[in-house]
């Protein structure tokens, strides 16, 4: 009787891990959870494991799809296109095993991506105390990758570095409704742009978040995608440490030698994982929520590459790029954020620049801040009008909506070096151009030398006179000018706007004929 206890004992222990195992086997990826949001009108991926070689079913509303693993166990389904709407139920049947998701609105799915700036919470920012206590919005639904660690000035412990090098970066995330508790923590920029989306459009809005503080754009792009380009290939050939790189932001290197203080770094020895690592952040978060429908991305980063702007455009390029391939969706939006004002930095004016030379990626657009920012904080607390800038551009240029959403750019110049005049022409000036608080124009610099000196020198226009989409500078008899400057710092002292009330971007011109 005791042997046959024993092994009824036996029997129920191996039926009860062979229930637990078998239960185990039908898994999604943790962007499918309770409270999220698809994407309307475009055909909606749902993948996932199971067995190997085993039929898989996938219903949500009306559609049902059944598909078969590969001999791995993956398996991937495309329902059709949805209009807006909801709440739906999505279930996923395989091998007597069903999973059920509750509360699925379709709407209009945003990633909301970069370093600090993207990453500072809503509480932070300066009208926050305002808008917590309206965050009750059920039809906004958040996502948002939680780092388990900061990028302090701290050491990793091994476990750290171990679990980093495996790319265990963030917490395992969830879909959650917009709320006082959780907006709170979320991405000020992102909440500011799904909530002018929503109001608007009046659909659910899902916010995807996943930024990381001092990251710089190489950690974002595929390994496949920096390899391909001649500009940064050497980050991940593996013929030098990245953080030898003459293109890296010398305090990058500075804060990852830091926090890998108790890790044993050698020659010839693979460095330990890190969030500012080429293509980490891609592999530990981006390549995680892929192909989930998404609308477009908006993005705010740059602080990390500004010591060395020429290398930007080509990040940017790459960037996009690898986006687009993995997810397969064609060209979705993606908008930027040019760098704000601050002062004490080298070459962020050139870096605005390299930034502005971005737009030639297709379908992106670019957000002016040059009227923004702080003198000594990179992380200034204003966000709301940078979360409501991108999301005036989403809806004038993704939504259709008539919006004058676009800075004032430099379209071209005439050098009328008879009467002494620069005429400046503009693109985005709406109802034309004007100066904040009707003062004078402040901002334009001209760079040249006094007639038959030697001596370069900067100088302010003797005039300036703002006619519609034109700006007409005029400068003394005896001045010889080679430079045309606007905005031109890292801090300027700036004040001309379009119609719509948005910044003239920063530009600089080098006139020809001096030769």
């Amino acid at each position: 009787m005791k042997n046959e206890c024993c092994i009824y004992l036996l029997s129920y222990c191996f039926l009860f891990i062979f229930s637990i195992n078998a239960q185990a086997q039908l898994q999604l990826p943790d962007i499918f959870s309770e409270h999220m949001v698809l994407q309307r009108n475009i055909p909606i991926p749902v993948w996932g494991t199971t067995n190997a070689s085993a039929l898989v079913e996938v219903t949500l509303d009306s559609h049902k799809i059944t598909v078969k693993s590969d001999d791995n166990g993956n398996w991937k389904a495309t329902l059709p296109a949805m209009k807006a709407g909801g709440a739906y139920v999505l279930s996923i049947s395989s091998e007597n095993q069903t999973v059920q998701i509750i509360d699925i609105y379709i709407g209009e799915v945003w990633i909301c991506s970069g370093q600090s700036n993207m990453e500072w919470p809503l509480h932070q920012t300066t009208e926050g105390s305002i808008e917590i206590p309206k965050a009750n919005s059920p039809l906004i639904r958040l996502f948002h990758f939680k780092k388990k660690h900061d990028t302090y000035k701290t050491p990793y412990s091994v476990e750290q570095l171990e679990a980093f090098s495996e790319g265990a970066f963030f917490y395992q995330p969830r879909w959650t409704l917009s709320a006082p508790e959780t907006a709170g923590m979320f991405s000020g920029v992102g909440y500011y742009f799904g909530r002018a989306l929503y109001d608007s459009l009046n659909i659910p809005i899902g916010l995807i978040q996943v930024a990381v503080g001092g990251s710089p754009c190489q950690s974002w792009v595929s390994k496949e995608a920096l390899a391909s380009h001649p500009q940064l290939k050497h980050l991940v050939d593996g013929e030098q440490p990245w953080i030898t790189s003459e293109i890296i932001h010398p305090w990058l290197a500075e804060r990852a030698k830091e926090n890998w203080a108790k890790a044993i770094v050698e020659k010839n020895r693979p460095l330990p994982g890190h969030p500012f690592a080429p293509s980490y952040l891609f592999d530990s978060a981006i390549k995680l929520i892929a192909p989930y429908t998404i609308r477009g991305v908006i993005w705010y980063q740059g602080e990390s590459n500004a010591t060395h702007p020429l290398s930007y455009p080509a990040m940017m390029q790459m960037l996009v790029t690898s986006w687009r391939d993995l997810w397969g969706q064609g060209d979705f939006p993606f908008y930027f954020t040019q760098l704000p004002k601050i002062g004490n930095r080298n070459l962020w004016a050139e870096f605005r620049e390299e930034q502005q030379r971005c737009l030639s990626n297709t379908n992106t657009g670019m957000i002016v801040t040059i009227d923004q920012g702080h003198p000594t904080d990179v992380h200034p607390k204003e966000k709301k009008v940078i979360g409501h800038r991108l999301a005036h551009l989403a809806l004038a240029e993704t939504y259709n909506k008539n919006i004058e959403a676009e800075s004032p750019m430099l379209r071209s110049y005439h050098w009328a070096n008879a009467t002494h005049k620069i005429v400046l022409h503009f693109k985005s000036t709406y109802d034309g151009l004007s100066v904040k608080n009707d003062s004078l124009p402040k901002g334009f610099y001209l760079q040249g030398y006094i007639k038959e000196g030697s001596l370069e020198t900067i100088i302010a226009p003797e005039n300036i006179l703002l006619i519609k989409d034109e700006v007409v500078l005029t400068y003394p008899v005896n001045f010889i000018p080679v430079k045309v400057k606007y905005a031109w710092a890292s801090y300027p002292d700036n004040n001309v706007i379009n119609s719509a009330g948005l910044p003239l971007a920063p530009f600089r011109i080098e006139l020809g004929g001096n030769n």
